[in-house]
């Protein structure tokens, strides 16, 4: 299991927004060995675009490792890391003293979700719409035949990860997650089609104003 850690010179966890390295440590026959080390080039970023980006630089650089271990990682910077799937874990210490209680942990985590059932897969209810990146999706349909799933657990996944133009939500009611969370995950809404138990609901990324 490889670990990357963002440390300061005597090896103990610091912020991602603080002058540092990531190094990425590897057990070898009972003991943790640097692989690598680089300078931490995130803490010199300024503003939410320039995060983001030395952010997705510093995953490129960690190749497979899917692991990072900070004092703090907050904001933009933890979203970026979880939007790449990696595990986040904060500490504070000596890393050395850490990795093997977070190799448990992880070991942990991996086992729980082998247990999990299979993620559901969107794609294959999405219909094509008439223009590139639109699409529509009945989750009437998809709920009767998984009785398990939820609206929530039909959509969020792919709102957050989908790449889409307009999808249209065919559905027998307005989720009431739509008029409380779609708007602050980017999102806005229509009904575009309003039938007695039956109503198709547009949504689209919502759009910034620039002030004149």
């Amino acid at each position: 299991m490889k670990i990357a850690v963002v440390e300061n010179e005597n090896q103990k966890a610091s912020s991602i927004f603080e002058p540092g390295f990531i190094a990425i440590y590897e057990e070898d026959g009972g003991e943790w060995k640097v692989l690598t080390r680089f300078e931490n080039q995130v803490c010199n970023a300024k503003g939410m675009a320039a995060v983001r980006a030395s952010v997705a630089d510093t995953i490129k650089q960690l190749g497979d490792v899917k692991v990072i271990v900070a004092s703090e990682i907050p904001g933009i910077a933890s979203g970026t890391f979880q939007a790449a799937s990696f595990d986040i874990f904060l500490v504070e210490g000596n890393v050395l003293d850490l990795l093997d209680s977070i190799k448990k942990e992880m070991l942990e985590t991996i086992e729980e979700r082998q247990k999990e059932p299979p993620k559901f897969d969107i794609t294959q209810f999405l219909e094509p719409g008439v223009n590139k990146g639109d699409f529509s999706i009945n989750i009437e349909d998809i709920m009767f035949k998984n009785p398990d799933l939820t609206s929530k657990k039909i959509l969020i996944p792919y709102l957050k990860n989908g790449e889409f133009n307009r999808l249209d939500v065919i559905c027998s009611h307005i989720p009431k997650w739509f008029v409380t969370n779609l708007g602050s995950m980017g999102f806005e809404y229509e009904i575009v089609n309003d039938l007695p138990n039956r109503k198709t609901v547009r949504v689209v990324r919502m759009q910034t104003s620039s002030s004149k």
